[in-house]
């Protein structure tokens, strides 16, 4: 297994990259996501958006947040998303499938898609960071006992 991380540096960087991804995750979810998701999970989302840009990004329940407005997103999307299915009978179409389909997304679906894809950095990012620091912490306790 190749490990993702060399050195320290690198952990700190990562950390460190988190705080403009959630100033930019911030500002999506007040541009894009606070008007195009239900009320109580928009509350949520403002505060988080608040905590985001405070630079509260390590405090805890932020990645929870994170989560939860994902799994909001996500169902959104999923609500604004159709199939099309396109259909080709001539005799040009060679091929063994005379019909294929195709997802749409409504402009509010893309809208929120695109905010979806910086949380998901952001989600992504930190929980990174949280698992590097759970390791260190297992393993200052293994060698503490050892």
């Amino acid at each position: 297994m190749e490990m993702p991380f060399t050195s320290v540096d690198e952990i700190t960087a990562l950390a460190a990259a988190c705080f403009p991804l959630a100033r930019i995750a911030a500002t999506g979810i007040e541009e894009d996501v606070l008007e195009l998701i239900p009320w109580e999970p928009a509350q949520d989302a403002k505060a988080l958006a608040a905590r985001l840009h405070r630079g509260e990004v390590f405090d805890n329940g932020v990645l929870a947040m994170l989560h939860d407005l994902i799994g909001v997103l996500d169902a959104e999307i999923t609500e604004g998303t159709c199939v099309q299915t396109f259909f080709d009978h001539s005799p040009e179409n060679v091929s063994n499938d005379m019909n294929w389909q195709q997802g749409r997304l409504t402009p509010d679906a893309d809208r929120l898609s695109g905010a979806l894809a910086v949380l998901l950095e952001l989600y992504a990012a930190l929980a990174a960071v949280y698992d590097i620091l759970q390791a260190e912490k297992a393993l200052t306790g293994l060698r503490t006992a050892a």
